[in-house]
């Protein structure tokens, strides 16, 4: 288990175990469509330390890091 963070590379894919942190943050991820068990693809950072960039299902999302490292996540082989 580890937390969506940039130790993660382009192209790894994740599965969301547990979404953690503030009500109005897990709130945000959940309205944005992340769901504990779900699939996501890591497509890189935006430079300077940016938003993750990520792909689920047929969306892609930028989720700033305070959001990003809510989600506990396990890496998929």
């Amino acid at each position: 288990m580890t937390l969506l963070d940039a130790k993660l590379k382009p192209g790894q894919t994740v599965e969301i175990l547990k979404i953690d942190g503030e009500h109005l943050l897990r709130e945000r991820l959940h309205e944005m469509g992340l769901r504990s068990g779900m699939e996501l693809t890591i497509l890189g950072r935006a430079p300077f330390g940016g938003p993750l960039l990520v792909r689920f299902k047929t969306s892609f999302l930028a989720l700033r890091n305070e959001e990003a490292a809510c989600a506990q996540v396990t890496l998929k082989a």
